[in-house]
């Protein structure tokens, strides 16, 4: 068997077990509604910015007698949103990978989760560096493309322009991240268990040994999430047209719209489920694939078992 049939069939075999087990699409749900599952809902309900909104919002900060602190404050406020969601991406992995039997709960949740925060957390440190530095590019070239919003070209055109090479910095980030916590997360939680630097090493052996099968398997993943999230916003856009209408009526909380809001929030929560399914077919597939270099536990340093 070649290795792109193998990769192939660990694939299949991922998803005829995510589908077989309704166990995982919870704890998978929770993992998915950290990373994406929200932002259909968001984008949904809440409507997309308009380009001149956000032409306004950058004014408005670089106008403000509180620049370059305003767009700190900001920055730490998206920080920590970003810690939380890696706390609740940490439990929900734990939940699953428990349920699959990679873990057995000889630790206490709470330690187990922490353990995965922390090489989240280390793992996202590529893609935050790029996200700095990207904010910084773009905190330095303001005054250009907020304040002459009319002068070459369309504002979003002129955003992706200056901050081309920072965002296929993020891109490659956030697949190499993906792969190396996900080596490093199943490592850190085998028995006997080495420390986080020694799984985050060995995880990053790992990606290093196996480049393309890594980073092929979280790009299938990314775009994954991606397709799915893209389906879901279609989905509940189509459903919310008729619900805004009635809701900007002149009884927007009549009984008539109540049927209409629960069953879009239904919807909305079965969307979520199915989510928790492909999040559960991804890390059954990651388990798959990693169970044959999972670190020896021999060998404290981080020998890799190929």
């Amino acid at each position: 068997m070649t290795a792109a049939a193998g990769w192939l069939g660990r694939a299949a075999e991922a998803g005829r077990l995510a589908a077989d087990r309704a166990e995982l699409w919870v704890p998978g749900a929770i993992g998915s509604l950290a990373y994406i599952a929200w932002l259909p809902l968001v984008l949904v309900v809440a409507s997309l910015p308009r380009v001149s909104d956000l032409t306004f919002l950058g004014a408005d900060l670089y106008s403000s007698p509180l620049y370059p602190l305003n767009v700190l404050l900001l920055a730490l406020l998206l920080a920590l949103v970003v810690v939380i969601g890696c706390g609740l991406a940490a439990l929900g992995e734990v939940f699953l990978l428990r349920e699959l039997g990679d873990v057995r709960p000889a630790r206490s949740l709470g330690n187990d989760t922490g353990l995965v925060l922390s090489i989240l957390l280390v793992a996202g440190l590529p893609a935050a560096a790029c996200l700095g530095a990207a904010a910084l590019r773009l905190t330095a070239t303001a005054p250009a493309v907020f304040t002459s919003p009319d002068i070459g070209g369309p504002l979003v055109v002129r955003v992706i322009v200056e901050l081309a090479p920072f965002l296929v910095a993020l891109a490659a980030a956030l697949l190499v991240g993906q792969a190396w916590g996900a080596a490093s997360i199943r490592r850190v939680l085998g028995e006997p268990a080495p420390t986080v630097r020694s799984a985050l090493l060995a995880g990053l052996r790992d990606v290093v040994a196996r480049p393309a099968r890594r980073i092929g398997l979280s790009t299938v993943a990314t775009l994954t999430d991606l397709i799915g999230a893209g389906l879901a916003f279609a989905l509940l856009r189509v459903l919310w047209d008729p619900i805004q209408r009635d809701l900007a009526g002149k009884q927007p909380f009549s009984l008539g719209s109540l049927p209409l809001l629960v069953g879009f929030v239904g919807i909305w929560l079965a969307l979520v489920l199915a989510a928790g399914m492909l999040h559960a077919w991804v890390s059954a597939w990651w388990s798959l694939e990693l169970s044959s270099s999972i670190i020896d536990p021999s060998a404290a340093g981080g020998e890799v078992v190929p």
